[in-house]
Formats: structure tokens, sequence, C-alpha cells
């Protein structure tokens, strides 16, 4: 029921998800590819893009805008191996709803819920000390694969990888499409933090750039 199918005209001013949420860091990605489609039917009276925050300012109701998905989990490398069962577990549950925003999930029991943000739809923390964590964010012209791939790489203190590299990985069943898995260890350092964390890993998957439809 999601999937119909229009032309991109132009790239739209996006915002209202992207906050101050200081443990996500900020990059603008320039990079450009033709992105997937994406046109979920309105729910509660609402478009998909009102209920995610994006804001139309053209008149042309032709014109789509684009969108990015992301789950991410970091913590230690031993948790995080511990865990991966329930991070595809929670992956497999996430999909778009009737809610505002519009996912709906179910949360693993061993992980605690943490309060969301505009940039992080779901959000949760596990483990001894609360030191593992993960989230689902929603981003507005989010950027293509290479570019997120080496932001990843970049909070891990890893060399930024090739478009080969970004083209090899793995693919995932995610949402309504396929997203491309990833899988690094490093020396972690989120944003605003001076001192990596040492004998961490970080497992996610990236679906770039998916074309909204704006409705008429």
């Amino acid at each position: 029921m999601f999937l119909r199918y229009f032309n991109l005209a132009m790239v739209f001013t996006l915002f209202g998800l992207i906050s101050c949420d200081r443990s996500e860091e900020y990059v603008e990605i320039k990079d450009t590819r033709e992105p997937s489609r994406f046109s979920p039917d309105p729910e509660l009276g609402l478009s998909f893009k009102d209920r995610v925050g994006i804001q139309q300012t053209s008149n042309n109701p032709s014109e789509s805008s684009k969108v990015s998905f992301f789950v991410k989990m970091v913590g230690p490398k031993s948790l995080i191996d511990g865990e991966k069962s329930r991070f595809d577990a929670f992956c497999k549950t996430l999909k778009v709803g009737k809610g505002n925003p519009p996912f709906e999930w179910a949360k693993p029991d061993e992980w605690d819920d943490v309060e969301g943000t505009k940039m992080r739809i779901a959000n949760f923390s596990f483990g001894p000390d609360k030191k593992g964590e993960c989230y689902f964010t929603v981003l507005p012209g989010g950027g293509e694969l290479l570019s997120n791939l080496n932001r990843w790489r970049g909070q891990m203190g890893l060399p930024n990888a090739t478009r080969a590299d970004a083209d090899a990985l793995p693919s995932r069943q995610f949402l309504f499409g396929e997203g491309k898995y990833v899988e690094i260890e490093g020396s972690f350092k989120g944003f605003g933090v001076s001192e990596g964390k040492d004998g961490y890993k970080m497992i996610g998957i990236i679906m770039p750039e998916l074309q909204i439809e704006l409705p008429k």
C-alpha cells in the first residue's frame, strides 16, 4: 500500500526532525544519487511528510522531497555481539504505522526506553551501566550511502571507505525496502566528546534517499 512512483522535480528545504540532539553529529552531505520512491497513504488526516515534520516550500504540487532512514546500535564490543539477535528482532518489527511520528515497533524486553528526540524516533539503552544504545532515525535529505557510511566510520575513528566498499555491504530488508548493513569496530567518539571509547562496536542499517510524494 506504500509504493507508488513519482518523478523528482526539485529538492525542498527540509526541517523539523533536525534539532539540538547533541548525541548525533551533524554533517552536511552534498553527494547526490537517484533516490528510490516511497509514498505511504495518508493517516490521521495528515500526509507522511507532515507527520515527520517536512515542510513544503514550493507551490508546485508535483514536487517531492527526500528522506533517509537509519537504525544504529553501538556499545562495548562484547555487549553488542550479545545483542545482535535482539537488534535483528527489533528491526523486523519496525514499520510505518498510524501514529505521529508514523512508525511502530516492538521493543526487546531487555532494553529500556529512553526519551526520544526529534532526531531519534525510537531510542533505547541496555546492558550493564546502560552502556549500549540503539536508536532509529529519520533524516530529511540525508544523503547517499557512501557519505553516511563514512560519517559512521568517522565516529569510530576509522578511515573513509571507498564507493566499492559501500556497494559491497550486505543488503538487508528494512522497513519497506532494502538497506545496507554495517558492522564496524573502533574507538567510538560521540558528538562533543574529546576522547574515544576503545573496544566499541557499531552495527546498523542505512537506507538513504527515499523520495516521498508531496500531496496534491
